[in-house]
């Protein structure tokens, strides 16, 4: 592999391919996983390239400083991945909203109506207002999250920008309605039972983790459009 013929080559070649990529790792902003495979594919890129050279002649110095420059500068290749990162990020966000909102969702059911299929539409509505909300969360993340993946075979591509901002608002609708679900739930007669201490925990868990990633989604998302 390019990166192993790398790796064998002398400290002082070694050493400006390991500033570069250090110096890369710092700008690269999305899921680790991502940010890993994208250094490692770097650094094989960077290892063919230079025996390429040296193959050819030149002396392994002047191929590193050669190979780097054509590789741009850090900032530039940071750039060039700021848009596959930002999805991957948004993607990710989305997912654990996937993973976490029918479970909190269903203790809260338990709590605000147990019988849901016994109150009807305007029941349900009444018990737990804040539904509306919660299935514009659904729509935006299934169609992100569909438009994003490995449907963009069959579906329009949704671009970083849309993204990221399907992630902002998924996770302000997520504290929106644990704020609210949590209101409710201490406004009514109800005692607190062990499950409404459960989903009042977890809830109060994913505001802080929503607080987090809406942050990180505002700030990924201005970092692009600079």
């Amino acid at each position: 592999m390019a990166g192993h013929r790398l790796s064998t080559s002398s400290t002082s070649a070694q050493a400006p391919v390991d500033a570069y990529l250090n110096e890369l790792s710092h700008l690269l902003h999305g899921p680790r996983r991502r940010r890993t495979r994208i250094l490692a594919e770097l650094r094989d890129g960077l290892g063919q390239a230079i025996a390429d050279h040296t193959t050819h002649g030149r002396a392994e110095g002047q191929a590193v400083e050669s190979v780097i420059d054509q590789f741009g500068t850090p900032q530039a290749v940071a750039d060039a991945f700021a848009d596959e990162l930002i999805t991957a990020s948004a993607r990710r966000t989305i997912a654990w909203y996937i993973a976490t909102g029918p479970l909190v969702g269903t203790w809260w059911l338990q709590l605000l109506q147990p019988h849901p299929w016994r109150a009807g539409v305007l029941g349900l509505l009444a018990a737990i207002p804040i539904l509306p909300l919660i299935a514009v969360a659904i729509a935006t993340a299934a169609g992100t999250f569909a438009t994003t993946g490995r449907l963009i075979r069959w579906l329009p591509e949704a671009s970083p920008d849309r993204a990221a901002c399907a992630a902002i608002a998924i996770a302000a609708l997520a504290v929106v309605g644990d704020l609210a679900v949590i209101t409710l739930y201490l406004q009514s007669d109800a005692s607190l039972r062990p499950l409404a201490i459960v989903a009042i925990s977890c809830s109060a868990v994913r505001i802080g983790c929503s607080v987090v990633a809406l942050l990180h989604a505002t700030r990924m998302r201005r970092s692009s459009t600079l």
